[in-house]
């Protein structure tokens, strides 16, 4: 079937004193409903491939008056790990509710605001912070996760949850602020009363590993959009304390000046084998130096901010600054992740000297790219037009990793389908948005919640080994379902100006409403003060047009201007919204095929498997590269040198870099598989490094190298650099002039890969004789231990041009999230005990590398 035979629409209709309904859906096919006069039974079908071959129900029974109704719902679809299949909740008259021809809508609409209400706790825990509750009114962030984390919590108040409670989201956002511990000096080059973002526990022991802090801007934008007077004025000083030492921080050890761009790990995306390469789980280095879409996109959104809060403080100075980071980040982004041949942003950058996109694709990075402006009208319809959908929603990534269990591979994540939601309704794609809106009420309906994650072809929250942990009520989930509620269908959008009125209503989503000629929304507060929110309906018409808005009224006048806390009344204000009929769209989607549900591998869903090489020799100016993985024999494989791709020559499992390549020069080799039926490519392959002639090894026995404090001169190799400790080489000899890549062999084996704050984080100098003095931050990220040996791994590179001479290195501590006082009561390494900024060092590796 084509996508517009998916979408269907019948309506409610008086049929001898029952009721019949059909809801829209953009399904493979159409969900059918029957309906008694207190209950409403909807049929969503099952996947039509593999599945489970059933399709499911939920039935609504609804009773009482509105502002005190109770929905009684129940579901046929498997629950999460045997969990209820039936649920009962109750309005309440002090909290949002919605009015609409439809029991299922108002029954999810309830259950986002249940859920949202459950989640506001007066304490948190987790077992990383002890065992004693942490008192704060705050947002927890679900059913399994009890604590706050930076970036659940800030895409949830960003999507629609701070208008819930703006006080609790600004000490939610509060809480995940810090100063330095006492004792610890605040580095050079950050402002010495500003405040630092967390970045919670993570890969390699968090920042700048992983660099999506800068996610907390967007939550704190929102919030700032719905706070008033002294709570907002306070609120917007440690926002901006916070921006600035945050975005300081990031300049200094994640800014990239070659290109422009921030490195650091996917934000959200955080699991290192679903959407890398296998390999970078034990190579931390090659993911903290790679420049991750949606992880620059924050940096870019965090720069605005701090822009627009430093221009209301009266700093002009900062203002500039940070205005002109970030009209230079838009068009390094542009420029750097724009995939013309897919129509989409690239999901990462390699690590590479010359960093390249990978042909990785995922949607929360394309649309956060629209939302925020990055992306013209044209570019963003280009985008939802060709990022492929599946039947029941939007994967989070494309394409999918082969025989990988399912969390962000191979799922559907409810925030990010409502991300997409924005942006197809700031993009005016009707066909977008309405998948999107099909698949948070099939999610919601038929788990009974608003779940973390859903399977990425069936839609369910349950389904044979995966998703590999899914909570109920999960934060972000809830605030996408408000926001898709009171923020596109019913247009209450908060901003900085006053409140923009801004619904977007298509054919579709209309029909899900009923046949009612009004919608109602009340119990939205906007600082303070009640407003109610009437949608003057239409007639239902066939789905995949758009309805304009053709006139909205405040407390009977017409509206043409943002609405702001001077135009409303003490008591209740009514805003009336009345539509023209709906203009068809010429919307197109790209339609994932329909492959069996059980496919862990399937070519044209999955990458291929990524290759592995050999080995690597050089004979001449040639260098024979050979492939360890017979099944890279049954793809077409691009060879790339340093990042850049170079004429290969196929020989056997070997291939042949043709390419003149001088003996003074170290290069990396990497290699990507593509399918020769789908065209769909590999993940890169590990590097294989070959050194250079003029390439120099200073081991940490050389006696040019000295620490501060001086170690034991009985100390043998190889050396530990712990917090506090310099080391400095000297008459460190480059003999000509070039580009030269220092990096360290170090092991960091404090903590586990794939968590806590111990990433070591140090800032190198080199200075000439004449005293010109360049420095970089270098990380030493966790290393899985092995076995009884030191498992030896490569620190990120450190790029100079430098002309011939003698040079001075030194390597001095820069900071770590163990530095901050938010972790002096976290338990593991660098917590209670004390910030830790330590690796042990092999040797210092020096290559003359190519331009």
């Amino acid at each position: 079937m084509k996508a517009s035979q998916w979408l269907t629409s019948r309506c409610f209709r008086s049929r001898a004193g029952r009721t019949v309904m059909t809801l829209v859906s953009v399904a493979v096919l159409p969900p059918t409903a029957t309906a008694k006069v207190d209950e409403t039974v909807v049929t969503f079908p099952a996947y039509p491939d593999g599945g489970t071959g059933v399709d499911w129900s939920v039935s609504v029974r609804k009773t009482g008056q509105p502002g005190s109704r109770t929905f009684e719902l129940h579901s046929t679809a498997p629950q999460r790990e045997n969990g209820p299949s039936s649920r009962t909740i109750t309005e309440s008259e002090t909290l949002p509710r919605v009015a609409t021809a439809n029991p299922l809508f108002d029954a999810l609409f309830a259950q986002a605001v249940a859920e949202a209400r459950t989640n506001s706790v007066s304490a948190i825990q987790d077992e990383a912070y002890g065992t004693q509750p942490i008192v704060c009114a705050c947002f927890e962030t679900g059913e399994k996760w009890h604590y706050v984390w930076t970036r659940d919590l800030s895409y949830a108040l960003d999507l629609g949850l701070a208008g819930f409670d703006p006080e609790r989201a600004a000490t939610s956002l509060l809480f995940k602020t810090s100063d330095f511990r006492p004792g610890v000096a605040v580095p050079t080059g950050i402002p010495a009363d500003s405040l630092q973002i967390i970045q919670d526990t993570g890969s390699g022991g968090s920042w700048p590993v992983s660099t999506d802090r800068t996610s907390w801007a967007l939550g704190a934008e929102r919030t700032l959009a719905n706070l008033d007077g002294a709570q907002r004025s306070q609120f917007a000083t440690k926002a901006l304390a916070a921006l600035k030492g945050t975005l300081e921080a990031d300049r200094i050890a994640a800014f990239d000046a070659r290109d422009g761009l921030y490195g650091g790990e996917h934000s959200f995306l955080d699991w290192r084998e679903q959407t890398y390469a296998a390999w970078i789980t034990d190579n931390l280095s090659a993911m903290a130096q790679s420049k991750a879409l949606s992880t620059n996109v924050t940096h870019y959104r965090a720069m605005r901010l701090a822009e627009r809060l430093a221009l209301e403080a009266g700093d002009e100075v900062a203002a500039k600054r940070y205005g002109g980071w970030a009209d230079d980040l838009a068009r390094a982004i542009d420029t750097a992740f724009w995939d013309p041949g897919a129509g989409l942003y690239a999901t990462y950058l390699t690590a590479d000297l010359n960093p390249r996109r990978v042909q990785k694709f995922d949607l929360l990075g394309n649309a956060l790219a629209i939302v925020s402006g990055l992306a013209d009208d044209q570019r963003a319809r280009q985008i939802l037009s060709q990022y492929p959908v599946a039947p029941f929603g939007p994967p989070v990534v494309w394409p999918q990793a082969p025989n990988m269990f399912v969390y962000h591979n191979r799922a559907q994540w409810p925030f990010v389908t409502a991300y997409a939601l924005k942006a197809a309704s700031r993009a005016g794609h009707v066909m977008a948005a309405d998948r999107a809106a099909s698949a948070l009420m099939r999610g919601a309906a038929l788990n009974l919640s608003n779940m973390e994650n859903l399977e990425w072809l069936t839609g369910l929250g349950q389904f044979d080994d995966g998703p590999q942990i899914n909570s109920r009520r999960q934060l972000w989930s809830v605030g996408g379902y408000l926001g898709f509620a009171i923020g596109t269908i019913f247009g209450w959008q908060p901003e900085f100006d006053g409140v923009h009125v801004k619904p977007f209503l298509t054919s579709a989503i209309r029909a899900q409403l009923g046949e009612s000629s009004k919608a109602v929304l009340t119990g939205v507060q906007y600082l303070g003060r009640p407003v109610q929110i009437e949608l003057a309906l239409p007639p239902i018409g066939q789905p995949g047009g758009l309805h304009a808005v053709k006139e909205i009224r405040l407390n009977g006048k017409p509206l043409s201007q943002p609405i702001t806390a001077a135009m409303l009344r003490q008591g209740t204000n009514k805003v009336v919204i009345t539509f023209a009929p709906a203009k068809p769209g010429a919307d197109t989607l790209t339609e994932v095929p329909i492959i069996p549900a059980r496919s862990h591998d399937d070519a044209r869903a999955f990458m291929p498997p990524t290759p592995q090489i050999a080995s690597a020799t050089r004979q001449g100016n040639q260098v024979s590269i050979m492939i360890a993985d017979t099944v890279a024999t049954a793809l077409d494989l691009a060879l790339y040198r340093d990042g850049k791709i170079v004429p290969g020559q196929r020989a056997g499992e070997a291939l042949i870099d043709t390419a003149p390549l001088a003996a003074t020069f170290s290069v990396c080799y990497s290699v990507v598989g593509t399918d020769k039926t789908s065209r769909l490519s590999s993940q890169p392959s590990q590097p294989y490094c070959l050194r250079g002639e003029g390439a120099q090894s200073i081991t940490s026995a050389d006696p040019r190298l000295t620490t501060n404090p001086p170690r034991d001169s009985e100390s043998a190799a190889p050396l530990a650099i712990g917090r506090g400790t310099s080391l400095t080489v000297r008459d460190l000899r480059i003999p000509a002039a070039g580009r030269y890549a220092f990096s360290i062999r170090y092991s960091n084996t404090i903590y586990d890969h794939n968590t806590g704050i111990t990433n070591a984080v140090k800032r190198l100098t080199l200075t000439s004789q004449s005293g010109v003095k360049r420095s970089a931050i270098l990380q030493m990220p966790h290393i899985r231990p092995d076995g009884a040996s030191i498992p030896w791994r490569r620190s990120m590179n450190i790029v100079f041009d430098l002309e011939p001479g003698n040079f001075t290195l030194q390597l001095d501590d820069f900071f770590n999230m163990s530095d901050l006082r938010s972790n002096v009561t976290y338990i593991g390494p660098g917590g209670r005990s004390g910030p830790v900024n330590e690796a042990v060092i092999d040797s210092i590796s020096i290559d003359n590398v190519m331009n």
